[in-house]
Formats: C-alpha cells, sequence, structure tokens
C-alpha cells in the first residue's frame, strides 16, 4: 500500500533521531520512520491549511514554499508528535 508523502520523507540525520532509536534495532529506525513520515504528512496538511486565506495560497510558488515548510520542520526533528507516536507504537508491540 501507497502512502502519499511517505515516499517524499526527507533523510532525517541520524543526531535528529531519539536516543533510543539511534541506539535500537533497524526495526525500531523504521518504526521511528513511519512515525515521523506520519507527521510529515500531518505538517503538510496543517501548513496548506493555515497559508489557504494567506499570500502563500496561489501561485507558482505556493506549494514548494508550503512543502519547504513542513519538510524543514521534519529535517529538524519535527513537533515532537512522532517520537510520542514511536512510543505508542512501541508499547503496543
Amino acid at each position: 500500500m501507497s502512502i502519499p508523502g511517505l515516499s517524499s520523507l526527507p533523510q532525517v540525520s541520524e543526531a535528529a533521531l531519539p536516543a533510543s532509536v539511534r541506539t535500537g534495532t533497524a526495526k525500531d529506525k523504521e518504526a521511528y520512520r513511519a512515525a515521523l513520515g506520519f507527521e510529515q504528512v500531518l505538517l503538510g496538511q496543517l501548513v496548506k491549511s493555515m497559508a489557504a486565506d494567506g499570500p502563500l495560497s496561489e501561485g507558482p510558488y505556493a506549494a514548494p514554499v508550503q512543502d519547504a515548510l513542513s519538510g524543514g520542520l521534519i529535517n529538524n526533528g519535527g513537533l515532537g508528535l512522532a517520537t510520542d507516536l514511536y512510543r505508542a507504537l512501541k508499547e503496543r508491540a
């Protein structure tokens, strides 16, 4: 199954990963990247809805700027949602 937005998930540096993920297994890293992918999709939707009434709602640069903003947030560790989601996934496993 293909989830829109996950194929374009930016490469996050190892330093931006939580310590428990950095020292964890490959499965831990995969689970965290999936959580980060979800956060990226959510942030992308939030940025688009916030920009809907502003100067970035239309024009040739609207989508690239919105994508750059959400991508920049994700590249720098996101807002913390992925970390919480990852913990929840680990607890259920």
